[in-house]
């Protein structure tokens, strides 16, 4: 058992570590990966760069443990979609529905978590922080393949059809890719572009669609399904418009 003075070391350790990633989440927003200077964050911290140093081994494993927050949040709300009681497609919607609530509920870990995927730092992060991204990114991608599964077992999807973690990373490339394309603003132009969010839903629609997923978007009102979705998980979500 922990003694009182070992638990006041980790308390400090834990309190220091939020304010680190707190401060680096800013200055990644403000100046971008490449302009992240562990200078300018000990500075911002009060603390010395050996002080980060002992929780962090390089710049690299910073960046990936405030994704890795900001995937964690994602997933937590992964979790409270799968709770969606409906049909497996409507369950599909509801995971759409969590991507979207978190882009627009939390837009500096969205942010962010969009920045680091175009960026080459996982080789020099740490096997503590890879590990600790990897553990979200299988709560995820769990709850993707959760309902992927209950499809099929359900007839919803045709059976002999691609294999079910095949179809569960082409949900997140479509709605990861979506979400990316839909931030460059030349392309939201060209592409006439007006609401990201209803852009994201609707290539989500186009994906299950061409996978036969059934019901079809023309043979179900799925704007009733999201109107659900947001009484029964996701109340907060105000910004879903009525009807």
């Amino acid at each position: 058992m922990s003694n009182p003075p070992t638990l006041r070391k980790e308390r400090e350790r834990a309190v220091r570590e939020e304010l680190i990633l707190t401060h680096a989440r800013r200055l990644l927003l403000s100046n971008g990966f490449q302009g992240l200077s562990l200078d300018e964050l000990a500075r911002s911290i009060e603390y010395s760069k050996g002080t980060i140093y002992l929780h962090f081994d390089s710049k690299e494993d910073i960046a990936l443990a405030v994704t890795t927050e900001a995937l964690r949040e994602r997933s937590n709300l992964f979790e409270r979609a799968t709770r969606f009681q409906g049909l497996s497609r409507e369950r599909a919607r509801a995971i759409g529905f969590a991507c979207c609530h978190f882009m627009v509920t939390n837009p500096d870990y969205f942010n962010i978590d969009m920045m680091m995927k175009s960026q080459s730092f996982w080789d020099r992060a740490s096997d503590k922080q890879r590990e600790a991204y990897l553990t979200q990114s299988g709560r995820c991608f769990r709850s993707l393949q959760q309902v992927v599964l209950a499809a099929f077992e359900a007839g919803d999807l045709p059976a002999g059809s691609l294999p079910p973690e095949q179809i569960s990373m082409a949900m997140a490339s479509v709605t990861v890719g979506s979400h990316i394309m839909a931030e460059i603003p030349g392309l939201k132009m060209l592409a006439g572009i007006e609401d990201p969010i209803k852009m994201v839903r609707n290539n989500q629609d186009l994906l299950l669609d061409g996978l036969q997923w059934k019901p079809l978007l023309r043979d179900h009102d799925y704007n009733a399904t999201d109107q659900r979705i947001r009484a029964e998980i996701f109340p907060e979500a105000t910004w879903l418009k009525p009807g």
